[in-house]
């Protein structure tokens, strides 16, 4: 069992889960999102066989339960700063829970949310 407690390998599957998001909604293989993260990352080094070991390692740090909060962060503000992701003007659609707010409200709110919804389309006909 990997170190850390709960709440921290709960951060980084989100995490992971995100950069994944965000890998389909640029439609990028993740060999090209690690391919631009290394580019940023190093920013004066080009040499082919390193940029294919991050690939490999990338592949694996999104998928490990130990990989350090912190540098996943920092990828998703890479991507998130990456100007074809600006420039798509993207909003993750897929939420991710981050278990501080407690499930009854969120079913109350998800609720409340289909009702307007259904009142919205009543008016509109």
């Amino acid at each position: 069992m990997p170190k850390g407690t709960k709440r921290d390998i709960e951060q980084i599957q989100q995490l992971q889960a995100k950069i994944n998001s965000m890998q389909q909604q640029l439609g990028w293989t993740q060999a090209q999102l690690a391919r631009v993260i290394y580019c940023e990352l190093h920013e004066d080094d080009d040499d082919e066989i390193k940029i294919k070991n991050f690939c490999a390692a990338f592949k694996k740090k999104l998928l490990r339960k130990t990989t350090p909060v912190e540098l996943l962060q920092r990828y998703v503000r890479i991507i998130g700063s990456h100007e074809d992701f600006r420039r798509a003007n993207l909003v993750v659609p897929n939420p991710i829970r981050l278990g501080a707010v407690d499930i009854s409200i969120l079913r109350g709110v998800s609720e409340v949310a289909r009702d307007l919804l259904k009142d919205e389309e009543f008016t509109a006909n």
